[in-house]
């Protein structure tokens, strides 16, 4: 993962006039952030691959990053929040972090198909990416699929709370206890928050888990085709500033 996100900021970091342009066009945005409208920047091919390839990268570290968050911040809620705003808590975290995964898979197979994309026209690179990046793809959608449907399923059809056991039960006990007057039942709410509380944490640190594995995962399927010992990414022949280098390089003597 760190491997691929290497090559990107090397560029930037060696380029002297697109670190002074970066810092003057943000320096804009800092200081009228409502007033500033920044127009496209013309750059070579090269250097517009590896910036694409760099901000979809980013947006994978964002949403591993994100879901992190929802982890840390549903653990630290639960044990504060009043008891009769519990359920809805617990089902506010579980379907904010289903969102997260959602906008996860969609990041990691946007940054596949970018690189699969940007390869195929190289034809050194296009049986590879096409293998690789399909093989890959699949991978994600197949690790991910049961809460893709379910947050599909809460989105367009229901709250979470009907298809996750633990909610439907804690759920079932609040209208119970809350609207039908069965107050014995009220130890047996408090085992079901606890409960609940305690698969939330569950199911967010595994996926949290999951998808910085998963990440990491796409970046090593690709590594070994696209990126080279010294840290460097391969750019594909089509998008090389000057191509005609390499290809008089790779021109057998005669």
């Amino acid at each position: 993962m760190v491997a691929l996100g290497t090559p990107a900021i090397t560029r930037w970091q060696n380029d002297q006039a697109h670190r002074e342009l970066a810092k003057k066009r943000s320096m804009q945005v800092i200081q009228a952030p409502w007033d500033t409208e920044l127009s496209p920047v013309g750059v070579s091919r090269e250097f517009g691959f590896l910036r694409d390839f760099w901000n979809l990268f980013h947006e994978c570290i964002q949403s591993c990053q994100a879901l992190d968050l929802v982890r840390d911040l549903a653990s630290k809620s639960m044990d504060s929040i009043e008891p009769e705003r519990h359920t809805a808590t617990v089902t506010f975290w579980v379907e904010s972090y289903l969102n997260e995964v959602y906008i996860f898979q969609s990041r990691l197979l946007d940054l596949i198909k970018f690189i699969q994309r940007r390869y195929k026209k190289d034809d050194d690179f296009t049986e590879f990416v096409t293998e690789v990046g399909d093989s890959l793809a699949e991978f994600v959608k197949e690790q991910l699929a049961p809460l893709i449907k379910d947050r599909g399923a809460h989105v367009h059809e229901r709250r979470h709370r009907q298809a996750d056991p633990e909610l439907a039960k804690l759920t079932l006990l609040d209208t119970m206890i809350d609207v039908l007057g069965h107050a014995e039942l009220n130890a047996m709410r408090e085992q079901a928050r606890k409960d609940a509380a305690d698969w939330l944490a569950t199911q967010v640190l595994h996926y949290s888990d999951l998808a910085w594995h998963l990440f990491d995962e796409v970046c090593r399927g690709f590594s070994d085709g696209i990126l080279l010992d010294i840290d460097r990414i391969i750019v594909p022949l089509h998008l090389k500033d000057n191509p005609h280098a390499l290809l008089e390089m790779q021109r057998p003597d005669t």
